[in-house]
């Protein structure tokens, strides 16, 4: 019992340590906020937040589900989270790219930080840009389609609009690798130096929103090097509703 206990402690520390470079602790975001994560497996434990990586197949088809308990509350959280356990996967990196934009809705500059870290330069512009129109600072009418402070929890399993989006808990991303291009699967990009990877996930119980990821050459963060390459499928308007209940943690 004390030699698990010991490498639990030991591990925790490594994660720590490894992380520790990563990050100016003087900035006033990483106020505050001295958890000590650990790695358990395939599961990431950080104060009272919990990350689950699971990746199988079905039949032939690579599927990736992430359960969680909490979005990332800071940035020092989200790059542990990014280094440790999701960055080296593919569809733990399409999860990060959901999580940052609950981030930005919640807090612009947390969460900004968060998806220039899991996306490549140029589409981090796109997501800015998008998710600006999408939680708005001021709100307008509540008619308004397009401003949608409900749309990470599209995402979520369980959430539909019969039920006003309202995920079951704890939370659950799905990702399936897209079957329907298998063609394109893996093309090279020569403008950014990398494979070029497409995975679709399910939202509000509808199928096949696509978004694809690339896997880089040469990646000099140690986070897994794999970015978010294009996830514009993430801005289409899911049905409008009223009244949602703001539930997430």
């Amino acid at each position: 019992m004390k030699t698990r206990l010991f490498a639990a402690v030991f591990s925790a520390l490594a994660i720590f340590t490894a992380c520790e470079g990563l990050f100016d602790f003087d900035d006033p975001i990483f106020e505050d906020d001295d958890t000590i994560p650990i790695l358990d497996g395939n599961t990431l434990t950080y104060g009272d937040h919990q990350y689950t990586l699971e990746e199988i197949n079905v039949g032939d088809v690579p599927k990736g589900i992430i359960t969680f308990t909490h979005f990332p509350a800071s940035v020092r959280e989200f790059k542990t989270l990014q280094t440790q356990l999701l960055g080296p996967s593919q569809p733990g990196v399409l999860a990060l790219n959901l999580m940052a934009f609950e981030m930005y809705r919640r807090d612009r500059t947390i969460g900004q930080k968060c998806i220039e870290a899991c996306n490549l330069s140029v589409n981090a512009k796109s997501v800015i840009n998008n998710l600006k129109e999408k939680f708005p600072i001021q709100r307008g009418e509540a008619t308004d389609s397009y401003q949608q402070p409900y749309l990470v929890a599209t995402f979520l399993a369980g959430a539909t609009q019969e039920n006003k989006y309202q995920p079951d808990y704890p939370y659950k991303l799905e990702f399936t690798y897209n079957t329907s291009n298998y063609k394109q699967q893996g093309e090279y990009s020569t403008s950014f130096f990398g494979k070029i990877y497409h995975w679709v996930t399910t939202r509000a119980g509808n199928k096949d929103y696509d978004a694809s990821v690339i896997v880089l050459d040469e990646d000099l963060d140690d986070d897994g090097g794999i970015r978010v390459h294009g996830c514009s499928n993430y801005y289409l308007a899911a049905p409008t509703i009223s009244g949602w209940e703001d539930t997430l943690k």
